[in-house]
């Protein structure tokens, strides 16, 4: 049986676990600030605790939810976690720094159900949801490795968020928890999804003004076919819908995350076409040439995504090309992979359920 993390282990049950162990109660404060504030990762961070007392706390409970097995780290500065899970399992994390501020990217699910076809994530399906802390320490390892808080984070690693809001709304509101959680903006979070419309109008619901990033990928219903198997694949206009109604309920402009692929969804046209859903979804646009993968597809060539991104910006619309970024450690956009232990057998996921319309 595995020790229980002691990020979630609420006040009242470390003060009576410290009292069976004749330690005062003012200890709880003392274990509560290190790990919710100082972000630690281990007993042995506790300065100002006897060490006894670390040596009993690590019997009973584990100081993080993740054990890096693997980190591999670029020259731009990059960092990727391979974690280990407590059932044996493996998920990735990703630190991105900038001059300007520092981004995570964390995952919500071992594998994913969705399996777009140009991404790695989604090869080996669905294995299980990440537990709440599960998404909490990807947030505070990348943390200690600053030294400091992180700036911004991002919910578009392994997994499809909106299929395990159970977990990740109670992870957001403690990052953005001022008094008790990190205290990160809620501007300063995104989560992205490959567009479950029961899930945007069940995160809507929260009237939290997180950021919502949807993986379009195509500007029509047909090409979307041939990226995102049927399962788990909505009709554009029905995601759109949803998306209205989270900008309403949070006053945030929606981006439309855009891989460019070769021959598939980079045409002129394309362009075009996504510049008019864009408008139509007071949407801006990321566009992410794709990186190399398991597909034979490839990004256009700098010249054709620079012509692409020039039509959506002559109509007026907000448009980037995403920096590309961790690519040589497999760690940019649809490289992430995690593993999944050879006695877990894959699942389905739980279906988003849907948003609870409380009459005012």
């Amino acid at each position: 049986m595995s020790k229980p993390s002691i990020r979630e282990t609420d006040e009242s049950t470390l003060t009576a676990w410290l009292k069976s162990h004749n330690q005062p109660a003012f200890r709880a404060k003392q274990i509560r600030d290190w790990f919710f504030s100082k972000m630690a990762v281990s007993f042995d961070d506790m300065a100002n605790v006897p060490k006894a007392l670390r040596e009993e706390l690590a019997q009973d409970f584990t100081p993080c939810s993740l054990t890096p097995s693997t980190v591999l780290r670029a020259d731009d500065g990059t960092v990727k976690w391979a974690s280990e899970l407590s059932d044996g399992a493996k998920v990735e994390t990703v630190l991105i720094r900038a001059p300007e501020r520092s981004t995570v990217c964390i995952s919500t699910q071992v594998g994913c159900p969705v399996r777009c076809a140009f991404c790695e994530s989604g090869r080996l399906g669905l294995v299980r949801n990440l537990k709440s802390v599960e998404i909490i320490d990807q947030v505070i390892i990348a943390s200690h490795e600053l030294g400091h808080r992180i700036d911004n984070v991002v919910v578009m690693g392994t997994g499809e968020p909106m299929f395990n809001l159970d977990n990740l709304i109670p992870a957001l509101n403690y990052l953005c928890d001022m008094e008790n959680g990190l205290g990160i903006s809620a501007r300063n979070i995104t989560v992205s999804t490959s567009g479950i419309p029961n899930g945007i109008r069940r995160l809507a619901d929260q009237h939290r003004p997180w950021n919502l990033a949807l993986s379009l990928h195509a500007p029509n219903d047909k090409i979307r076919s041939q990226l995102i198997p049927e399962k788990n694949r909505h009709r554009i206009a029905e995601i759109l819908a949803a998306c209205t109604e989270y900008r309403e309920a949070t006053g945030r402009m929606i981006t439309f995350e855009y891989v460019l692929i070769d021959g598939m969804n980079a045409s002129e046209g394309n362009a075009r076409d996504l510049a008019r859903l864009a408008h139509l979804a007071r949407a801006k646009v990321n566009l992410i040439p794709l990186n190399n993968g398991s597909t034979t597809w490839k990004a256009p060539s700098k010249e054709q995504c620079q012509q692409f991104l020039d039509i959506l910006t002559a109509s007026g619309l907000q448009a980037t090309i995403r920096l590309r970024k961790g690519d040589k450690i497999k760690a940019a956009c649809g490289q992430l992979v995690a593993k999944k232990s050879p006695e877990k057998p894959d699942t389905p996921p739980n279906e988003a359920k849907p948003p609870r319309r409380d009459k005012k």
